[in-house]
């Protein structure tokens, strides 16, 4: 018998929308910096803010930070690697003797040598050698010659490293353009490509890069739409990627919900033009569907319904109905909240170890949206040019309660308050007032808990 998840239902087949969350829910990484004088001026502003881990009596909480950037020179390689380039120079410059500056055989021996400058660090070389490599490599066989690819993807990565977003941003579409051009709509190879240039559309807009964030959310939710459908039909559903871009879906049709003037920039007549012409294009033959919580919807049921074929993971599948109830709670439908809520509890209590999975789902109160994804902001943008951390990061204590509707009340800071993190703290219990917690689930109804206490780790 299939399972029916409740709420609005329709059935659905495979599009939606993904992404993070705001503020409060960017998972974001860095290296603790150095303070000075916090104690006798404010900080700077709040800029993000992790997600926050419980905190229970006795056990310290474990809140880890992105590892340190590795020195290339301390790698044993770091010598022979400095003679190979120098061997690559020399190639280079006996192969233009003979050939002149465009000469085809170029493109290999600078293609290798830009990886090797990759390698040392020195991004600003390797994006000069790289560059030529790609310009030799179209005067010889054409300008959407899928020769290139392996190169641009390499230019790609050394212009992130140096946080050249404008250039990230020109290369990565270009990839699309000369790949979806050489295979066409529904060849399984253009997946990676969709994956990659609607994962870029999503770092972007992490960081803020560019003007019409809106689109480039909307852009990468059609993108993960077209990279499900084609997963689905060349590898089935069965296949884990489908998964993660129901995910990212969801995520990003989150995102756009939050903030209303995303919603009224993917409204605009030209806007949705260029929606719907970039569905065409990649063969999306259904209107594109609104963003914001229909999309999210059908991305998260999806997600249920790959667990409930899979017919092995009954916990996952609970799991994946509680994100559903969680979609449906943070968007005001307490009946449908209240009826998946219900139906995750009654799957846990019918398994062995139903006390201890009941207790890891239901038993506090979780941040929602919970359902994670894998896409993470570009670390140049936590970094200075010289490549010393650009923000530093406290932590604050918090007690809150949570009502049966997953509202927050009666926040109280727990942590010390100065005159130098008071902005701080004060814009980091609002962002909280803001937020939808899960409320604690018991007998498979939502209850109010007071008294939770977390642990938030911000950075300015």
């Amino acid at each position: 018998m299939r399972l029916r998840f409740l709420g609005h239902t329709y059935l659905v087949s495979g599009l939606a929308s993904g992404l993070i969350a705001v503020l409060a829910g960017f998972s974001v990484s860095a290296q603790e910096a150095a303070e000075s004088d916090e104690s006798v001026r404010s900080r700077s502003p709040l800029l993000y803010i992790d997600l926050p881990v419980l905190v229970v009596e006795g056990v310290d909480p474990i809140m880890p930070l992105r590892a340190p950037p590795i020195d290339p020179e301390t790698d044993p390689a770091f010598g022979q690697r400095s003679d190979s380039i120098r061997q690559y120079n020399s190639t280079v410059t006996d192969i233009e003797l003979d050939g002149g500056a465009w000469d085809g055989g170029l493109v290999e021996e600078l293609a290798s040598m830009g990886r090797l400058q990759q390698q040392q660090g020195n991004h600003a070389a390797a994006i000069e050698t790289l560059d030529r490599a790609i310009h030799v490599n179209r005067i010889n066989s054409g300008l959407y010659t899928l020769e290139q690819i392996p190169v641009v993807e390499q230019l790609i990565q050394s212009h992130m490293a140096l946080g050249d977003w404008e250039q990230a941003d020109i290369y990565n579409n270009y990839l699309f353009h000369v790949q979806q051009k050489a295979y066409g709509v529904d060849d399984p190879r253009l997946i990676p490509v969709l994956d990659s240039l609607a994962t870029w559309n999503i770092q972007a807009f992490k960081i803020g890069y560019g003007r019409l964030q809106g689109i480039r959310l909307r852009q990468a939710q059609i993108m993960f739409n077209a990279a499900a459908r084609m997963v689905g039909i060349h590898f089935g559903k069965t296949d884990e990627r489908f998964v993660n871009y129901q995910r990212n879906i969801a995520n990003s049709a989150y995102l756009i919900a939050r903030n209303p003037e995303l919603m009224m920039e993917i409204d605009r007549p030209e806007y949705r033009n260029m929606q719907q012409m970039l569905a065409q294009q990649l063969n999306e033959q259904r209107r594109v569907q609104p963003p914001g919580f229909r999309t999210g919807e059908r991305a998260l049921i999806e997600i249920a319904m790959f667990y409930q074929e899979q017919g092995d993971d009954a916990y996952a599948l609970a799991e994946a109905t509680t994100h559903l109830a969680d979609w449906y709670l943070m968007f005001d439908r307490r009946r449908s909240t209240l009826e998946n809520y219900k139906i995750a509890w009654d799957m846990l209590q019918e398994l062995e170890n139903s006390e201890e999975l009941t207790e890891r789902l239901f038993g506090t109160v979780a941040s929602l949206p919970s359902f994670a994804s894998t896409i993470a902001t570009p670390d140049a943008f936590y970094r200075n040019e010289d490549g010393s951390e650009a923000l530093n990061f406290d932590y604050a204590d918090l007690t809150f309660d949570v009502t049966a509707n997953g509202l927050v009340r009666n926040i109280e800071t727990i942590s010390e308050e100065t005159e130098a993190n008071q902005a701080q703290l004060s814009k980091l219990r609002i962002s909280v007032r803001s937020r939808r917690f899960r409320p604690l689930i018991v007998d498979g109804e939502p209850q109010r808990s007071n008294g939770n206490h977390f642990r938030y780790r911000y950075w300015y």
